[in-house]
């Protein structure tokens, strides 16, 4: 019984199963539309985290062989699943043999780096000829102890002249280029 000027009782409220099921239903819908789309989204990303990888990668390089006046360089291996980059120094024997001891400067692990399967960026691939330059395409890119851009050849390092090195990045159509001015040895992503 319920004294004057109170208000009547109310039922505790609660979800029922029905409503429960139907909010379910309307997520589920939800995710299977969103997940499409940010995987889609996620090219561009991987993409331009690959290049600034890439990047990276030569910039150390560039930087090992200004401070401790060795040449120093990036070998791209590209693979069938998966592709890497090395970071190695140049012996001073001729022809000049890369050897990869370089250190991450962050880890103190051996500099290696990894795109495609078994990596983050398992959609970050590189050309199967990576470095384009001016002299033709090859694999690895090095740098003089000067910090000039060069490659091997015969038994010595070429300067590189003329147009930028370039190395490309895809991840499904999209493309980041990492590009290396010759003249300065700028390592900028286009």
């Amino acid at each position: 019984m319920a004294w004057p000027g109170t208000p009547p009782a109310r039922r505790c409220g609660g979800v029922s199963l029905l409503e429960l099921l139907i909010a379910v239903g309307v997520l589920s819908l939800l995710a299977a539309t969103t997940v499409p789309l940010v995987s889609r989204s996620s090219h561009p990303t991987q993409a331009t985290e690959g290049a600034e990888r890439v990047a990276a990668a030569l910039r150390l390089a560039r930087d090992e062989s200004l401070r401790t006046a060795s040449p120093h360089g990036v070998a791209f291996t590209p693979g069938t699943a998966s592709d890497t980059l090395k970071v190695y120094v140049l012996n001073t024997a001729s022809p000049p043999v890369p050897q990869y001891t370089v250190r991450n400067p962050l880890s103190r692990q051996l500099y290696v780096e990894t795109l495609g399967a078994g990596s983050r960026l398992a959609d970050a691939r590189l050309q199967a000829q990576p470095v384009v330059t001016g002299a033709g395409n090859t694999t690895a890119l090095s740098f003089s102890a000067d910090g000039a851009p060069a490659i091997t050849q015969g038994s010595g390092l070429l300067r590189l002249s003329g147009a930028s090195a370039r190395v490309r990045v895809t991840a499904g159509a999209h493309i980041r280029d990492v590009l290396v001015a010759v003249e300065t040895g700028r390592i900028t992503i286009q």
